[in-house]
């Protein structure tokens, strides 16, 4: 049996503590991606405590997309590939990154319609209230896995017949080649969340898998605002990566 530490703070729950201990033994034991965990029995024997525990622990690495946990007869749980990172000092957003990897992306529009904006899109964009926007929600998948929500806001007068477009693939292109804006500035909000009902499905999650929301404002040349958007990310698929250098002041 193996004798848990004292918990790094005094309301540890015990759970946090074994999760600490299995991925400190991932790096230790070099273990790679797909190698296979011992069942949950064999760890609650191994760390004197009850299933539920042992349970809550794997659970726990899942949401940091440290371990997938299978079911079936070839089920169980095996250490996940390394997450790949992604900078949103990009313009263009993460999705090349994607590219970059050699890794297939691909989109599935979900809405596209033109609609009056409501009135935080409104203050977001800087139009007036009930002016028209084009928007577009899409499901973008990383090698055949869901690992994207976008929902973005455009102003309709300044791309006009937008619907009209092709609008699977890179909408920032789309701008550059179709209407001659392309973006040029964007400032970006990452909180994270848990998924709706609605979000799991689309994503093939579960509820307790942690997800980022990323609201986002892009500006063109001449100052005008062309998106606003909030889209959602697994945690599972890519980690977020902001590359910053230090100002005139040090």
């Amino acid at each position: 049996m193996v004798y848990l530490p004292s918990p790094s703070s005094p309301k540890q729950s015990t759970h946090v503590t074994i999760g600490e201990i299995l991925r400190s033994r991932i790096s230790h034991e070099k273990m790679q991606a797909g190698d296979r965990f011992p069942t949950e029995r064999e760890l609650a024997e191994e760390f004197g405590v009850a299933r539920m525990t042992v349970r809550k622990a794997l659970e726990l690495l899942q949401m940091e997309g440290v371990v997938e946990r299978r079911r079936g007869r070839t089920g169980g749980t095996f250490l996940r590939a390394t997450v790949p990172k992604v900078e949103m000092t990009r313009i263009e957003g993460f999705i090349p990154r994607f590219h970059d990897r050699n890794m297939e992306v691909t989109s599935r529009i979900l809405t596209a319609d033109r609609r009056q904006a409501p009135e935080k899109v409104t203050q977001a964009l800087e139009i007036d209230a009930g002016e028209p926007v084009f928007y577009l929600e899409r499901l973008r998948s990383v090698n055949n896995t869901p690992a994207l929500i976008e929902r973005s806001f455009f102003p309709a007068n300044m791309v006009p017949g937008m619907l009209h477009q092709d609008l699977s693939g890179s909408i920032y292109d789309l701008l550059r080649r179709r209407w001659s804006l392309p973006p040029v500035r964007k400032w970006e909000t990452i909180v994270p969340g848990v998924t709706s009902m609605r979000e799991q499905e689309l994503l093939q999650v579960k509820k307790e898998l942690l997800i980022l929301r990323l609201e986002r404002r892009t500006q063109v040349a001449d100052n005008r605002f062309i998106e606003y958007a909030e889209d959602v990310l697994r945690t599972d698929i890519a980690r977020v990566e902001v590359y910053t250098t230090s100002g005139p002041g040090g």
